[in-house]
């Protein structure tokens, strides 16, 4: 046997620990974002399939109310109108609300 010693010298195990330490922060942290992010989207098309069913309700029902709350979802309406050359446009906005976000949808006021 010779008497070379085999095996790592601490400062090599050292690096190697840090390297380790570095992929093992970065990848939580990715985790982490792609955790928010999937939260965010989630919320997001909760609030537009909300919206998309006052829309819908609010150009199928005669008796919509202009404003309410429905489990945790929120409205309301507002009329108004845009002058295009010699016409008034009139339109209905609906603020649809869940939670902290919102979204804005335009009716035509003809079709309620």
């Amino acid at each position: 046997m010779s008497g070379a010693r085999r095996g790592f010298t601490l400062m090599e195990v050292l690096v190697a620990v840090a390297i380790v330490g570095m992929v093992v922060a970065g990848g939580f942290r990715l985790i982490t974002m792609s955790l928010r992010s999937l939260s965010e989207i989630a919320a997001e098309r909760a609030l537009t399939a909300a919206a998309q069913r006052i829309w819908l309700r609010f150009r199928t029902e005669r008796d919509m109310p202009d404003s309410g709350r429905e489990e945790d979802v929120e409205w309301r309406t507002e009329i108004d109108s845009v002058p295009i050359e010699d016409l008034e446009l009139p339109f209905r906005r609906v603020t649809v609300s869940m939670g902290k976000r919102s979204m804005v949808i335009y009716l035509p006021e003809a079709s309620r």
